[in-house]
């Protein structure tokens, strides 16, 4: 394994799902380690023993990290603010800059191609279907927005979404037969990407020059988070 520098490497942090992926790229854009698990129990304790096994895997200390990449949504509520917590908190230790990356566009980036539009989606529970879609933005630029993300009904999604399209992401059931029913004969399937999402995250961050002031990283939202108000006493 190649020896590297300290604050050589860019670190991925994506906890938007239950999916958790950590990855480290070189100045080359070449992986370097990753880990990617399932969460089976409590994320923040999980993510802190991921990071450790990711910098033992890649023979570096923490130090390494020159940059920081992390998920800022849409996805579970408390998972992204559990990786934005924790990716603030070492860019701050560390005196890196963060990279606020949206999760839709990561997980399109390895779809997209010129000619192509693609729809990458998150299912939302019974909020629905949050989504985006995307183009091509050409050699080593970022996707082209062409719907900017939202939240809909799974019908409202088949019937809107640009057309022919690729789709990728977290389908739910619904959207699938919403598709069906809608006969959107010309779209395909995306099949899962190569890499894990940490791995987009970091080459987005590198593509929009999007790293920056810790403190300025924060979730974003398609709707407000749903917070029970704390009962009264007494």
């Amino acid at each position: 394994m190649a020896d590297h520098a300290p604050k050589s490497l860019d670190l991925g942090i994506d906890t938007a799902s239950d999916d958790v992926s950590l990855a480290l790229l070189d100045e080359a854009g070449a992986v370097v380690a990753v880990r990617a698990w399932r969460v089976h129990g409590t994320v923040a304790l999980e993510l802190l023993a991921g990071l450790d096994a990711l910098f033992e895997a890649a023979g570096v200390s923490r130090e390494a990290a020159g940059r920081i990449a992390v998920d800022v949504g849409p996805g579970q509520y408390g998972q992204v603010r559990t990786g934005i917590a924790t990716a603030q908190g070492l860019a701050l230790g560390l005196e890196v800059p963060l990279a606020g990356i949206d999760r839709l566009e990561a997980d399109a980036l390895p779809h997209v191609a010129p000619g192509r539009t693609v729809v990458a989606v998150h299912d939302a529970g019974r909020a629905g279907v949050a989504w985006a879609a995307f183009t091509d933005g050409g050699p080593d630029a970022p996707p082209v927005t062409s719907v900017a993300a939202r939240l809909d009904a799974a019908a409202e999604v088949a019937r809107i979404a640009p057309s022919p399209a690729t789709w990728c992401g977290e389908t739910p059931e619904a959207l699938t037969a919403a598709r069906d029913a809608e006969g959107r004969s010309g779209d395909t399937v995306a099949a899962p990407a190569a890499e894990p999402r940490a791995v987009a995250l970091v080459r987005l961050a590198r593509r929009r020059q999007a790293y920056g002031d810790p403190a300025g990283v924060d979730a974003r939202y398609l709707r407000p988070p749903s917070i029970t108000p704390p009962r009264p006493r007494g």
